[in-house]
């Protein structure tokens, strides 16, 4: 701190008030000391960094910080990483030193709790220490997600919280991994149906049967009618939106017109504000945006939700027109070069991959900001994603700087 007063004085020489001198001194002082926190901050995150194939860590310069002892190194999840060895996995501190293990897998830190499997098949949770917190006897461990996980038990999946209290007993066959928007959407013995997050089942009736997770609040259902659109004594399965409640909040999908509630069909659940939704034509099925007040978007041959409130609508079905749209359907970019496949957005970037088979990222302007050179990308997550390149797998952050060297073996 020395050295910053120092720099402060000998640049407020020139002033002549006390005052301003300080209030200067001060601003300097400020601004040294948080460019130091950003350049501490900076170096003292970890990324996976290989080369050839032996993986360790590096700073954010490519520095190596934990020597590259590893087949295989995860990034960071606060102060825990996973490390493969042996074809295992452990957990390590930053300063590289073995926690816990070995695991045949891993899943995600959330509350501060990870669900690990050994060889032998068992599960438990480890805290954000590496030991052992919640260890009783599963077969099998999802990730916590609104503070509740599902777990296997005796060959029956129940729910517990992060405090190992069981919030329902093992009474369920499967269901989906992760609760959203306070909800599971779990089966037992064909059946299907929604528990909330007291473990409670959501009473429905007996003509409606759930068609998908819970998403921002709603979850789509199909409805027996005894009746179709003409009147036709035949049953007829009907798309419709329920709430927390079980109360029908959306059933009315006129479009042009015309009533496509006896036709459509749900192809993926809401995200960021849009469902899509599907209807059959000659050549296969036509796409829709859904909105939670029942609007349609334009029509197009593929849809695909992109992530960051962007979406993608190809038109089309031979050398399609593929375009990003925002939530109100304008077209925020346009794909000049035509890809193969899309991946998903991440800190701005979409990986494509073009029509040589080669994967590469542009911007929400269909900009490319990244060449299309590598064997497989994936969606950047905290500015940094992985790669494959020539058959190996790599990191790169969100400039294209690469975190991997190929050297003669």
């Amino acid at each position: 701190m020395g050295f910053l007063l120092k720099f402060a004085q000998i640049e407020t020489r020139h002033l002549n008030t006390p005052n301003l001198r300080l209030n200067t001194m001060l601003r300097y002082i400020t601004l040294c000391v948080f460019t130091l926190l950003l350049n501490l901050i900076s170096s003292a995150q970890l990324v996976p960094f290989r080369v050839n194939n032996n993986w360790g860590y590096s700073n954010t310069k490519g520095n190596i910080i934990i020597p590259g002892n590893f087949e295989f190194t995860d990034f960071f999840q606060d102060s825990i990483g996973f490390v493969m060895k042996d074809s295992m996995f452990y957990a390590i501190s930053t300063k590289g030193e073995i926690l816990n293990g070995p695991y045949t897998h891993y899943g995600n830190f959330n509350r501060g709790l990870c669900p690990v499997q050994e060889k032998n098949g068992h599960c438990y949770y480890i805290d954000q220490t590496g030991k052992s917190s919640i260890d009783m006897g599963f077969t099998a461990a999802e990730n916590f997600s609104e503070g509740l996980a599902v777990v296997s038990l005796n060959k029956k999946l129940g729910i517990i919280n992060t405090k190992g209290q069981w919030i329902r007993q093992p009474d369920f066959d499967t269901s989906s991994a992760f609760f959203k928007s306070g909800f599971l959407l779990a089966i037992s013995k064909g059946k299907y149906f929604y528990i909330n997050r007291k473990g409670q089942t959501l009473n429905l009736p007996d003509t409606v049967l759930p068609g998908g997770i819970f998403s921002e609040g709603l979850a789509p259902v199909y409805v027996i009618k005894p009746f179709n659109s003409d009147g036709q004594r035949m049953p007829t399965n009907y798309l419709e939106f329920i709430d927390s409640t079980g109360k029908v909040v959306l059933n009315h999908f006129v479009n042009d017109g015309f009533d496509y509630s006896e036709y459509i069909r749900l192809e993926k659940e809401f995200r960021d504000g849009k469902a899509i939704i599907k209807t059959k034509n000659e050549l296969g099925w036509d796409f829709f945006f859904l909105d939670k007040k029942g609007r349609f978007s334009p029509l197009y041959s593929s849809t695909r939700q992109l992530g960051d409130s962007l979406f993608l609508g190809a038109i089309g079905y031979y050398m399609s027109d593929i375009r990003i749209v925002d939530s109100n359907y304008y077209v925020a970019g346009q794909f000049q070069q035509k890809p193969t496949q899309v991946g998903e957005f991440g800190n701005g970037l979409l990986p494509y991959r073009d029509k040589e088979g080669y994967w590469g990222y542009v911007n929400s302007n269909c900009q490319q900001k990244i060449q299309a050179k590598y064997s497989a990308a994936f969606p950047f997550k905290n500015g940094f994603a992985f790669v494959i390149y020539y058959g190996r797998q790599g990191v790169i952050d969100t400039t294209g700087r690469e975190y991997f060297i190929d050297k003669n073996d």
